[in-house]
């Protein structure tokens, strides 16, 4: 039986699509659902305010390690902040990587 779909210009083997939930935050938890017959995936989403914020703080942590000795420099936190459109953007890539031998996931 052919289940293939067309889903948002998107051509799926089936009609089943994850939403956005704990299991779609890690690339593990992509692979298990890509693994159980999911077609799709939807991530949690990125909001303006988190890309403003982190932008914010990279700023602010450019400038307090200007003035800084190198030594200190490993006192200041991680700019990667969790969630962050850095974080998103590497899931989103290593999640496609991890699932794209599967033959499921057409972009």
């Amino acid at each position: 039986m052919n289940l293939t779909t067309t889903y948002l210009g998107l051509t799926l083997d089936n009609p089943l699509v994850a939403s956005a939930s704990p299991l779609s935050r890690t690339v593990d938890g992509v692979r298990q659902l890509a693994d159980a017959g999911v077609a799709a995936v939807v991530l949690p989403s990125l909001f303006e305010e988190q890309v403003r914020r982190e932008a914010e703080r990279d700023a602010q942590l450019a400038e307090a390690g200007a003035e800084s000795f190198a030594e200190s420099l490993s006192y200041l936190p991680d700019p990667g902040g969790e969630g962050g459109p850095r974080r998103y953007l590497d899931l989103v890539s290593r999640a496609t990587a991890a699932t794209s031998s599967s033959g499921t996931w057409t972009s």
